[in-house]
């Protein structure tokens, strides 16, 4: 089956325009869901006796505008670190290189953590309190989101994530439509 794009929302519903106070003249229309999958891989058989901190690499790439319902980790691999914090944050990238090299809270969507290892499994990423506001609306340009895994302790062990961004396309103002 061929690949088909759409710029702007698509609204699913049978009332576009209400005219009425009863259901069936109320406007019931909505955005579709998408989702955006990417493999996130830190180096396998990598052991240093060090702090590491890996590379930024972009996961997804969503349309102004957006609005992200959620980000999921499906951890294939687990990604081990020592006794201290390791950790996978999720961020905004930079939208002139791509890639931040900045880890700072104010770029962060929300982290996975664990004090040593982050297991094998499921897990949804809660976005953090300062960037809240990325999630109800991407903006009016594209948002790069980015994953890298760090640990404080010995990296011991390479881990891998699927990561699947869910997201609503919308109006790069953030709307649905006329009367959204």
């Amino acid at each position: 089956m061929p690949i088909a794009s759409r710029l702007g929302p698509w609204l699913i519903g049978t009332v576009k325009e209400t005219t009425g106070t009863t259901v069936g003249t109320i406007r019931n229309m909505g955005a579709s869901i998408a989702l955006q999958s990417s493999l996130y891989t830190t180096p396998a058989g990598v052991s240093i006796a060090a702090v590491y901190t890996g590379v930024a690499t972009t996961v997804a790439v969503l349309p102004a505008g957006a609005i992200i319902h959620a980000i999921i980790a499906d951890v294939t691999t687990a990604f081990v670190g020592a006794s201290l914090a390791t950790t996978l944050t999720f961020q905004t990238g930079n939208a002139t290189t791509g890639l931040s090299t900045n880890f700072a809270s104010t770029t962060q969507l929300g982290q996975l953590s664990s004090t040593s290892t982050i297991a094998v499994g499921r897990s949804t990423v809660t976005p953090n309190t300062t960037n809240i506001a990325l999630f109800n609306n991407t903006g009016t340009s594209d948002l790069i989101v980015q994953v890298v895994f760090a640990t404080a302790g010995n990296y011991t062990s390479g881990g891998s994530v699927n990561v699947q961004v869910v997201y609503a396309v919308r109006n790069p103002d953030g709307t649905y439509g006329v009367n959204a």
